[in-house]
């Protein structure tokens, strides 16, 4: 019986078409629209001291990437969501939303799931910024996206990105909302 289901499995693998990425289908619909004026949180001394005692903690050596929450609505299954969107200070092209796991750079137009070699985000209870440690400037690209990734010229202004996926929370205890 081992035999075949061994078998079994390595004709579905040979058959099924596959994709490298992260599946980026899901019941949930979620859209940003960078194109309207944000404000981010001001990152203080304090927080800067949150993260010194953080890395010190877990002996990370390397550069951090901060993320700060924006003002930037996140529109959830058609319904508008504070609090969701952050930002990077180093690298300002990148914004992250929590809620879905999603990354965004607006320069290149890419839109991945951040979770590969190592990449683990963390953040103080006031959830005001994020520390993220071993920033990944690629990440793993979704796939099978439904919906839209629109994203026009800086010069016209209109950067909506529409997508669906699940509601996953690297800050929740299970992950899920």
């Amino acid at each position: 019986m081992t035999s075949s289901r061994l078998f079994l499995c390595a004709v579905l693998a040979t058959v099924a078409p596959s994709y490298a990425g992260d599946g980026i289908s899901g019941p949930h619909t979620f859209a940003v629209d960078f194109s309207q004026p944000f404000d981010r949180y001001q990152v203080r001394p304090a927080d800067f001291g949150w993260v010194a005692s953080l890395v010190k903690g877990v002996h990370y050596e390397k550069a951090v990437v901060h993320f700060v929450r924006t003002s930037l609505p996140l529109k959830r299954d058609g319904q508008l969501v504070a609090g969701e969107v952050y930002q990077s200070i180093e690298h300002p092209e990148y914004f992250y939303v929590v809620t879905s796991d999603a990354m965004f750079n607006l320069k290149r137009k890419d839109l991945y799931g951040p979770g590969v070699g190592g990449f683990s985000m963390h953040a103080p209870p006031s959830r005001r910024f994020i520390a993220c440690l071993e920033f990944q400037r690629g990440g793993v690209p979704f796939v099978g996206r439904s919906g839209e990734y629109l994203i026009g010229s800086p010069a016209v202004g209109y950067r909506l990105v529409e997508w669906t996926g699940h509601l996953w929370n690297r800050f929740a205890p299970d992950g899920f909302q």
